[in-house]
């Protein structure tokens, strides 16, 4: 009679003892984070301001594939953002692993010409990034996306075509 009561319990503690341990292991992984940023290098002369409007950002991994996060619309002004003082885009908690390419999403793009405000075309709607970095575990990864105005801005057709490079900290 006490055996029918004790493989029960047993049963049940290995299965609680097994699922806390599931969703340590998920709530740790999940707390790693990406820190992305962007910058320009240098600019044409003439131009007072390169505004682009953001909307998302997916990342890629072999485990996931293609994930979208939302980023709230966010205008940056990135002319004249280098490296060291890159502007802060989003912070996405995610799980630690490799990922392999991220899609910048761009919603417009509006250029400060000689003090008049031009409104570019997109040549595509994303900045498409071919560029592998880890995030480990409980830390943060920091990305930062550097576009080549030099090459992005066709004055004369006013085509805004978004090149990057990509800096992993």
């Amino acid at each position: 009679m006490k055996n029918n009561i004790l493989i029960p319990i047993v049963v049940i503690i290995v299965i609680a003892a097994g699922v806390g341990g599931f969703l340590y292991y998920n709530s740790t992984e999940a707390n790693s984070h990406v820190a992305i940023s962007v910058a320009d290098t240098p600019m044409l002369s003439g131009v007072g301001g390169v505004y682009i409007t953001f909307s998302s950002v997916e990342l890629h991994s072999n485990s996931s594939g293609w994930v979208n996060y939302s980023v709230p619309t966010t205008t940056i002004n990135i002319l004249g953002l280098t490296i060291s003082n890159a502007s802060l885009l989003t912070n996405i908690t995610l799980h630690s692993g490799k990922y392999t390419m991220i899609r910048l999403f761009i919603k417009s793009v509006t250029v400060s010409i000689l003090g008049v405000n031009v409104s570019f075309n997109l040549a595509s709607k994303f900045a498409f990034i071919n560029h592998p970095f880890n995030v480990s575990p409980n830390s943060t990864t920091r990305v930062i996306i550097d576009f080549n105005l030099n090459q992005n801005l066709n004055l004369n057709s006013r085509i805004f075509t978004p090149n990057v490079g990509v800096v992993v900290n």
